[in-house]
């Protein structure tokens, strides 16, 4: 269990696909663009929903790989994950499938569990040690995912409440979409070295700092002006 917290807590890539999947989780998508949504209830559906469905997606091919049932090259899979980040984050800027958050989580989640089994697998357990310690890594997963929701929701609840937004979205989705590119052509050997690794490595050092600058801008968008509700604000 410690090994599976470790391992998301040091993981940029996952946890930045995750982020990706909550920033659109405050909205709603109508006619190609997210829109404010209607209520607190609204949100923590969807939050349910994703973080649900990635982890159903995960946990599946964690469980069959760590059973010896699937492989596949961790060149590939690496690959996939940093394409997950990339659809997620075009995603969270515009909407790609409406309410589509489930099946990008669950879908790509087979990707990440398949990472996941590859750490576990190194360890070189036995048969009879598999089992509980396959629960207790997914278990450590499933802890800490719920650990960053639980910090981050709040903040982006509040911002999506604020006219800004849409640039908030934007601008993070954005670096996103540079992060995993970079992960990607480094991964598929199309460059030797990743430009932005020390904004990366920055961002899994200090997740608090991260936490906390969400959380002021949060505080400080509070004082301004909700968009309409009824006409649709147009966040992006």
């Amino acid at each position: 269990m410690r090994l599976g917290v470790e391992h998301i807590d040091q993981g940029a890539d996952h946890l930045l696909f995750l982020l990706m999947l909550l920033l659109p989780a405050p909205l709603i998508a109508r006619a190609g663009r997210w829109r404010r949504g209607d209520d607190g209830r609204h949100s923590a559906l969807r939050v349910v929903h994703v973080v649900t469905a990635f982890a159903v997606g995960h946990s599946t091919t964690l469980a069959l790989a760590a059973l010896g049932v699937v492989h596949a090259p961790s060149r590939v899979v690496e690959s996939l994950i940093a394409v997950s980040i990339l659809v997620s984050a075009i995603h969270a800027i515009r909407p790609l499938v409406p309410r589509g958050e489930p099946l990008i989580a669950a879908g790509f989640g087979l990707a990440h569990g398949l990472a996941f089994a590859t750490l576990l697998s190194g360890l070189g357990l036995h048969a009879g040690a598999l089992v509980s310690s396959l629960l207790g890594f997914n278990l450590g997963i499933e802890l800490t995912q719920l650990l960053v929701v639980a910090l981050m929701m709040p903040s982006l609840y509040l911002l999506s409440r604020s006219p800004v937004y849409g640039v908030v979205r934007i601008a993070i989705a954005s670096l996103a979409l540079a992060l995993a590119g970079n992960w990607l052509l480094e991964r598929t050997t199309l460059i030797d070295h990743d430009p932005l690794a020390a904004i990366s490595d920055a961002l899994i050092q200090h997740p608090f700092v991260v936490v906390a600058a969400f959380a002021l801008l949060a505080a400080a968008s509070a004082s301004l002006p909700s968009p309409p509700l009824k006409t649709g604000a147009n966040l992006g």
